[in-house]
């Protein structure tokens, strides 16, 4: 049986120094957790915020009855 386990940190940065300062703090505490899981990584990714839409209500279904259209060639 295989596992995946993960830890989460969000981080609210100011700027790309910041962020780099955070990302070489976890990489040492992931020197630690490699000594009990030399498979462990660590990614970090930029979380961008999604921008508030309106709610829109879904067309209406359209009456069909299932069955198919009757296509010919003319002449």
């Amino acid at each position: 049986m295989k596992l995946w386990g993960q830890i989460s940190v969000e981080l609210t940065v100011g700027d790309y120094v910041e962020a780099a300062d955070h990302q070489r703090r976890l990489e040492d505490i992931l020197k630690l957790v490699k000594d009990a899981y030399p498979e462990a990584t660590l990614c970090m990714r930029e979380r961008r915020q999604r921008k508030s839409q309106p709610m829109v209500r879904p067309l209406p279904r359209s009456a069909t009855t299932g069955r198919l259209n009757d296509y010919f060639e003319r002449s």
